[in-house]
């Protein structure tokens, strides 16, 4: 283990605040929902019309105007979406604070997860799943020991030659957080009783750890 494994690093509001405005809510399946519905609502509208209603009884002559409104729809529905997304940014769960996974690097660890996928320069027919690394550990500060498995590897390996990803625990205690050694061993047998799994959002941006009182999964 290194030297540094003890280190304790302070959670902080400013750190969580910010890797809590990185989230973008409306991801691409929930855009194209969002698109199709405000398209209902604009046809149903533009056939109660009777000037409008020509657009859709003779599409051929009215191109056009039938771009202009699907361009319009689109940017009524990005207008939502952004609207969502600010109040989403407005309600930072309470109490939430971070710790940039950046601190663990000199521990020898480079915590990831989230949006693993297929390496498409593999030729072969097996994929290749990769982790993307965490930028920041979020968490609520609790007045007892909280452990928490999480997977990492080796810091500043290269993506796609890193090899199984390590268990490692990490230690919560207040708003402190440390890195505490391996949660498992070399056969990926438990060397340590069960402890309940990280949640990982936004392609592995960061990391979010919910408390036992309250998970926050309803904030999302």
């Amino acid at each position: 283990m290194n030297a540094d494994m003890g280190a304790w690093f302070e959670g902080r509001e400013d750190v969580g605040r910010e890797a809590w405005n990185r989230l973008k809510p409306v991801g691409g399946l929930a855009m194209a929902l969002l698109f199709f519905g405000c398209w209902a609502v604009v046809a149903m509208i533009v056939m109660v019309i009777p000037y409008t209603r020509e657009i859709f009884n003779h599409f051929e002559d009215h191109k056009v105007e039938a771009a202009i409104l699907v361009g319009a729809t689109f940017v009524v529905a990005r207008s939502l979406a952004q609207v969502q997304v600010f109040w989403h940014r407005a309600h930072v769960p309470e109490g939430l604070v971070g710790v940039q996974t950046a601190l663990f690097e000199p521990q020898g660890y480079e915590i990831v997860g989230g949006d693993d996928h297929t390496d498409s320069s593999n030729d072969s027919m097996a994929p290749s799943w990769l982790s993307r690394p965490v930028r920041t550990l979020l968490f609520r500060p609790v007045s007892g020991d909280r452990s928490i498995t999480v997977f990492a590897y080796p810091a500043g390996s290269e993506v796609g030659d890193r090899g199984d990803a390590a268990r490692v625990t990490l230690l919560i205690f207040g708003a402190r957080v440390r890195l505490v050694g391996f949660a498992a061993d070399q056969s990926g047998s438990d060397a340590s009783p069960a402890r309940p799994a990280a949640k990982y959002y936004e392609r592995g941006e960061y990391l979010l750890v919910p408390d036992a009182a309250d998970s926050a999964q309803s904030s999302f």
